[in-house]
């Protein structure tokens, strides 16, 4: 009974709007706002305390999914449902003391998945609201200047400054982060259903909060008793995209 459900709720829409295949792909470069949070356990307390810091991020994605044409919904002509995936590199940064710089810098190299509505308009302009998450495959500390800089690894991993998903599921509770989206495009028509799209994303990763419980086993020197961390990224992107109706 359920998958009969399940089929007429995809056929449905399907038999009262007209739907074509449409995917996308492209490029993005952003900038983020870094919020992070530390409570000491023990040890120096003025690198506790909340953070305000910037960081960046890039990814190349590819968007596939249906568009359901509206032929009497006015300046809306049609609405997209996607699928998205891709590559999502994040470099974020913590201040460890507020009068010097220095950081923690960390770097996440990242699968996405997601799942993007939008709102088509006339004049090839688009409004999409989706989520997902950022799945961290692998992930690395840096160093800044000549201070070496191996944030939560120095202390519990023995000097690791690299991490596969393995060390991953170790350092954090839960080792996804997940995000939601707000998209804005411009699509410039080349054909009837090919088009150079330009535009702009405001995405909330909601991040990770490392496992204290498991990392406290490890401690050789000071440790955390909290330290949690997300972000707000504004990003502008390019690509191309095929099957949204002209």
């Amino acid at each position: 009974m359920k998958y009969k459900v399940l089929i007429l709720f995809i056929l449905i829409p399907s038999a009262l709007f007209s739907a074509n295949f449409e995917f996308g792909f492209g490029i993005s470069a952003g900038a983020t706002a870094e919020f992070s949070h530390v409570d000491y356990y023990a040890g120096n307390i003025e690198e506790a305390g909340s953070r305000i810091d910037s960081g960046l991020s890039l990814s190349g994605f590819l968007d596939i999914g249906a568009n359901f044409e509206l032929p009497n919904g006015g300046a809306l002509s049609s609405v997209s449902l996607l699928f998205e995936t891709g590559y999502y590199y994040y470099k974020r940064v913590r201040t460890r003391y507020e009068e010097d710089e220095i950081n923690h810098i960390y770097f996440y190299h990242n699968l996405i998945l997601g799942i993007m509505p939008k709102l088509n308009f006339d004049y090839g302009i688009s409004l999409g609201i989706g989520a997902g998450i950022f799945l961290p495959l692998y992930s690395e500390t840096g160093k800044r200047s000549e201070k070496s800089n191996t944030g939560l690894s120095s202390y519990f991993y023995d000097g690791y400054e690299k991490f596969n998903f393995e060390k991953i599921s170790y350092l954090y509770k839960v080792p996804i982060m997940p995000y939601i989206k707000l998209n804005l495009e411009k699509n410039f028509y080349m054909s009837d259903s090919w088009a150079f799209k330009i535009g702009a994303n405001l995405v909330y990763n909601f991040g990770m909060e490392f496992d204290m419980d498991k990392l406290k086993k490890d401690a050789k020197t000071y440790i955390f008793d909290k330290y949690k961390f997300s972000s707000l990224d504004f990003e502008i992107f390019f690509g191309f995209g095929f099957g949204r109706p002209k």
